[in-house]
């Protein structure tokens, strides 16, 4: 999944920069639609992120996200904030869980 994102100011904590809760709503949210290729309903069971650099409002970036592992019900996924120049502004491993078989 490749997406681009160009946040906002009303998202920001501090000045200037973009509230982490927000980042790692994004980053869940692109490894929500990779996992999705798997499993339709499946469900953040886990959530890690490593914050690189700020976010800072109106920067043009990259979202990309992919499947690193897929078992019965479990999706691991990472995903990564990038900037225009290439310098990573945050990395996430998520792990999604598919609902039981009725």
């Amino acid at each position: 999944m490749v997406a681009e994102w160009v946040p906002s100011l009303e998202w920001q904590g501090y000045r200037g920069v973009i509230h982490g809760g927000i980042v790692s709503t994004v980053l869940d949210e692109a490894m929500a639609k990779s996992a999705a290729v798997f499993s339709s309903r499946g469900v953040t069971a886990e959530l890690k992120v490593r914050f690189r650099r700020p976010v800072e409002p109106g920067q043009r970036l990259a979202i990309r996200a992919w499947a690193v592992e897929v078992s019965k019900r479990r999706i691991l996924t990472e995903a990564v904030i990038i900037g225009a120049d290439g310098p990573e502004y945050a990395h996430a491993w998520g792990t999604f869980l598919a609902p039981r078989a009725e």
